[in-house]
Formats: C-alpha cells, structure tokens, sequence
C-alpha cells in the first residue's frame, strides 16, 4: 500500500472520532440530542414515513408548556399547538394560545372518536380563566379519555380524531398519545 493511500484511509476513519457523538445531523440536530428521544420510533427525513409521523420533517420538544403533546394538524405542518390529557382531573385540554395570539380564531373543537363503525363526538368548550380569551379549550369526559387512550393508527380500532374550525378552515389530527409514562 502506497503511504498517500494509507494516510487517506487514516484520515477518513478518523473522522468519526474526530467529529464525535454530538455531530450536528443533517438539519442542524446533534445525534443524542433528548429533544426528541421518546418511546417510539420514526424518521424526521424519511419522505415515505412523515405522513404517518405527526412530528417529521421539524423538532420540537416532547412536552409543551402546559405538560402536553406538541403537535400540529394533518395538513399544517408548520402550525403547533399542544393537547394534553389529566387522568386525574379527567380532562382533555387543547392550548391554541399561539394561533389565536397571531390573529386565529378558535371557532369550534371537538374529538370525533370512530370504533366499530360507529362515531360519538365530544365537544370542548372554550375555557373561560384562560389568559387568551377563545384560546384554550376543554372537555371533563372519563369515556373520552379512556378512547383517546386506546386511539391509534389501525382503522378497524379506536381512533380518535381533534377537529378544530379555525378560521372557517376545517383542520384535524389524530390523537395518539406516544408518551405513556406521564
């Protein structure tokens, strides 16, 4: 082997060690970054799951200010919003305090849950200590939370479904809680 050949191959093996683990990633994320290390898998570049993936193509963190899930609608990927669920309080609570301090109106919310081909909906009501007025909304609902539990992506089970009217837009999400430690 030719020494311009072995140093090229010392140097490229070397890289990595050089680099390190907390490399900037494509996009600008470090590798072992805990901003989004939670208990399930998916890849932010992959074209081909983002659509299944409520939180591809972008980072953001695993809770929001509230304790809730950040989260952004089926088609509007770039507007978050938290949702978060209270066992104890039997809560399901929707914080659209971003959107509405940019100028959105919250026109209605509500969780539509499909099981066995049949469909109930609940309604939230908009909270009135909220510090935005139409920002935030609730429902108290043990079965709605017990549904939102069991949600997720197979469509012969339960999915439950936020639909907001924003704006006289129709926007929705499907809620699937990835966090069960909370």
């Amino acid at each position: 082997m030719k020494i311009s050949n072995w140093i090229v191959l010392t140097l490229m093996t070397s890289i990595p060690v050089w680099v390190g683990c907390d490399a900037p990633k494509a996009g600008g994320s470090k590798a072992g970054s805990t901003a989004h290390d939670h208990d399930h898998d998916h890849d932010h570049g992959n074209p081909k799951t983002a659509a299944k993936d409520d939180h591809a193509g972008h980072e953001h963190p695993e809770h929001g200010p509230n304790g809730g899930h950040i989260a952004h609608f089926e088609s509007s990927p770039t507007t978050h919003f938290e949702w978060a669920h209270d066992e104890d309080k039997q809560t399901v609570t929707v914080y659209f305090e971003e959107l509405v301090s940019g100028g959105n109106k919250i026109e209605s919310v509500e969780v539509v849950v499909t099981s066995n081909g049949q469909e109930k909906k609940f309604k939230l009501e908009p909270l009135e200590s909220a510090k935005i007025a139409g920002s935030i909304f609730q429902i108290k609902d043990q079965e709605l939370l017990t549904l939102v539990g069991a949600s997720g992506e197979d469509v012969k089970g339960v999915q439950a479904r936020l639909v907001a009217k924003i704006d006289g837009k129709e926007e929705k999400l499907l809620l699937v809680d990835h966090h069960h430690s909370h």
